[in-house]
């Protein structure tokens, strides 16, 4: 018979672990792979005669990796060793990847390490699919205020890799930076997951949030009728599939991310190209990415205290407004006036995401719905950055394209307003929180 191990007043909840190792894992990401790539857009592609459209559809394979990997890997993230086993060898894999991005010298090169190798192992360390299920497992009361903290990582990645890459690329060149960060992806993520990754509290004998057995108690004995049916049962993806919600959800987040990805690559590109220096557009990522960091803790404090969903409408609404702003941009006022917006906007999205996803659905099968969901959303978030250097080879503008997507954006906002929580008899439903002795 196993012990349970209640939380001391003097040990942090080990919890809060799986929140740090997974902000780690979302900074290094981002700020290697995400919105740090756009520094390797400009010397890339002048040294080696790549188009940028070329360049960029290496977020369509990483979209077709995640398709096909989502419903495979998301429900290992709800067994047992999943967690620390995706994060470690996602993490070796990432890293082993983009040191070998230094030898590349034909785009179907760049496809295979990047776009296949850096995605495998990004999706596992970094990505919202796997570690914000995990974090999802591990809170409940407190699941706003863990999400906004883990998704913190995204942004400080972003300010810290983003002037370390043009350092490095201006210091070195391109080819032995990728060596330098694959060593730093190695660093960064190996160790800490090594230690501290694990699935779920039950699995430590714990209780979500970081509950003594008395709190947990009275924690349950607190939430009656609703709210009850939200924090106490779990969806199967058999039944979340059944639901109407799931697919406004999906619509929603589709779109929103399509006008986030195009920043993934795109963003420096998109502020030098209207004739700044790259410190300004440096200046900019910064202010960004600091404005996201701001938000991130303060909407997921809030989602536990009103319906996320009316926030998110806001702050989707906010990050469409950007893309307009920067299509219009002529000004440095206008260039740092869609850095806020969009840190605002857009930085809340990860919140969000991951917060309603578990609010709505549980904790059990959740590995299992976002694996599954998985496809459509990443193809989304893969074809707009390809579709935006297209049309940047043909017009030599990202202006078209940062109009139609603050469009699709707006349709996000007004979608998020419809998405309700999903409706069942509770008795069709699995109740939450499983025993020490459910152990897949």
């Amino acid at each position: 018979m196993e012990e349970r191990a209640t939380s001391s007043p003097t040990k942090m909840f080990h919890g809060w672990w799986i929140v740090a190792t997974s902000f780690v894992g979302a900074g290094v990401g981002m700020g290697i792979g995400g919105v740090g790539l756009g520094v390797f857009v400009e010397p890339m592609t002048e040294d080696l005669g790549w188009s940028r459209a070329a360049m960029a559809g290496v977020f369509i394979i990483r979209a077709i990796v995640m398709g096909v990997l989502g419903p495979l890997l998301g429900p290992l993230v709800d067994r047992r060793m999943g967690a620390q086993t995706l994060y470690v060898s996602g993490g070796f894999i990432a890293g082993a990847s983009i040191m070998m991005l230094a030898r590349v010298d034909t785009i179907w090169q760049f496809y295979i390490l990047f776009g296949i190798g850096w995605s495998v192992g990004q999706l596992a360390f970094g990505g919202n699919l796997l570690t914000g299920p995990i974090v999802a497992k591990w809170f409940i009361r407190k699941r706003g205020r863990a999400m906004g903290m883990y998704t913190m990582g995204i942004p400080v990645g972003s300010i810290v890799f983003v002037p370390i890459n043009a350092v490095l690329v201006t210091t070195f060149g391109w080819e032995t930076s990728w060596i330098i960060l694959g060593l730093t992806t190695w660093v960064l993520t190996i160790p800490l997951a090594a230690f501290t990754m694990r699935r779920q509290p039950e699995d430590m004998g714990l209780h979500t949030d970081g509950d003594s057995d008395d709190e947990h108690e009275r924690a349950l004995a607190q939430h009656a009728g609703l709210t009850a049916a939200l924090h106490r049962v779990d969806w199967t993806l058999s039944q979340a599939l059944r639901t109407p919600t799931l697919y406004v959800l999906l619509v929603a987040f589709l779109f929103m991310g399509m006008a986030m990805g195009i920043f993934t690559i795109h963003q420096i590109p998109a502020i030098t190209d209207k004739g700044y220096s790259l410190g300004i557009a440096t200046a900019v990522s910064i202010t960004l990415s600091s404005c996201s960091l701001m938000v991130k803790p303060i909407v997921g404090f809030l989602s536990e205290r009103m319906p996320p969903r009316f926030l998110a409408s806001v702050c989707f609404s906010l990050g469409a407004s950007s893309l307009v702003v920067l299509g219009l941009a002529d000004t440095l006022y206008l260039l740092f006036l869609f850095a806020v917006l969009y840190g605002f906007g857009a930085g809340a999205a990860a919140v969000f995401q991951n917060v309603i996803w578990a609010d709505y659905y549980g904790r059990r099968h959740l590995g299992a719905i976002r694996g599954m969901i998985a496809p459509i959303t990443a193809m989304g978030g893969g074809i707009s950055p390809f579709i935006a250097g297209w049309m940047f080879d043909r017009t030599g503008s990202y202006d078209t394209i940062l109009f139609t997507m603050g469009a699709g954006a707006f349709v996000s906002a007004g979608l998020m307003l419809l998405a309700r929580p999903p409706r069942a008899r509770i008795e069709e439903l699995e109740p939450s929180s499983p025993t020490p002795n459910d152990r897949r």
